[in-house]
C-alpha cells in the first residue's frame, strides 16, 4: 500500500499549497493536482481490492 500512501500525501500537499497561494490559476492547477492524485490513489485500492476478491473466491 506503500504507492497509495503516497498518492494521499501528494494529495494532501497539493491541497496545502493550495491553501498557501494568492494566483487563483495556480491555486485552481493546484486544486487539480490534488484530485487527481486522490482518483490515483482510489484506482489503485480498487485494483487492490479486485485482485482479493478474486483470490478468495479462487
Amino acid at each position: 500500500m506503500l504507492e497509495v500512501d503516497h498518492y494521499r500525501f501528494q494529495a494532501d500537499r497539493a491541497r496545502r499549497m493550495a491553501d498557501r497561494v494568492t494566483d487563483a490559476v495556480v491555486r485552481e492547477k493546484l486544486l487539480e493536482m490534488a484530485s487527481e492524485f486522490g482518483r490515483y490513489a482510489a484506482l489503485i485500492e480498487a485494483k487492490a481490492r479486485e485482485k482479493l476478491a478474486q483470490a478468495v473466491t479462487a
